[in-house]
């Protein structure tokens, strides 16, 4: 294997890597289940290590009023309903297998709870977007998981090819669902 063809294969499986925890838990309470909520909670997301408010403050100053609504419209409502879509469909890909679906179910007996704790969104062309979060499998209503599953530094393989902020995140969420479900499928036999 010449150089060139090893820096692409170290590459493509540093840029693939993903740096789940093992599950904690037992995922048995979600058998014979047909619908679960799934929820994500971006409050107190740090963006590239810093507080959310300093990543907005940043890429809104010296901005027109229209520019400013643009990009708060395009974070805090396209990023947020994007990633979730994102989230839910391959989570599903996989899970539907089982015999449910998971999504908007608030009235499900049991949720999947996405804490965000930190995203890096990437550099077009340079970086993928990583994201640190922990995943949680409750019992809608309360707060002690029955399972869960900690990610310390997953990273959206590919992302950076993409030139849109929005975009990369949302397809940072896609892959973590893709992991979330193949997670859950596997745990469930």
């Amino acid at each position: 294997m010449n150089k060139k063809s090893l820096f692409v294969a170290l590459l493509f499986a540093a840029t693939t890597s993903v740096s789940a925890q093992k599950l904690s838990g037992d995922l048995s309470p979600l058998k014979g289940q047909k619908e679960v909520n799934v929820v994500i909670n971006f409050s107190g997301m740090l963006v590239n290590n810093q507080p959310e408010e300093s990543h907005i403050e940043f890429f809104t100053k010296n901005k027109t009023e229209e520019e400013k609504e643009q990009f708060l419209s395009d974070w805090n409502v396209k990023m947020r309903e994007d990633a979730y879509v994102k989230l839910v469909a391959e989570v599903n890909k996989t899970v539907a297998q089982k015999g449910f679906s998971v999504g908007d179910f608030p009235n499900a007996k049991y949720t999947i709870y996405v804490q965000v704790i930190n995203i890096n969104p990437g550099t077009p062309m340079v970086t993928n977007s990583i994201m640190k979060a922990d995943v949680n499998f409750v019992k809608t209503g309360e707060t002690a998981p029955f399972a869960s599953l900690k990610y310390n530094k997953f990273i959206g393989r590919n992302t950076s090819w993409v030139s849109n902020t929005v975009a990369r995140i949302a397809m940072l969420f896609g892959y973590l669902g893709e992991n979330i479900g193949k997670t859950t499928s596997k745990n469930l036999k």
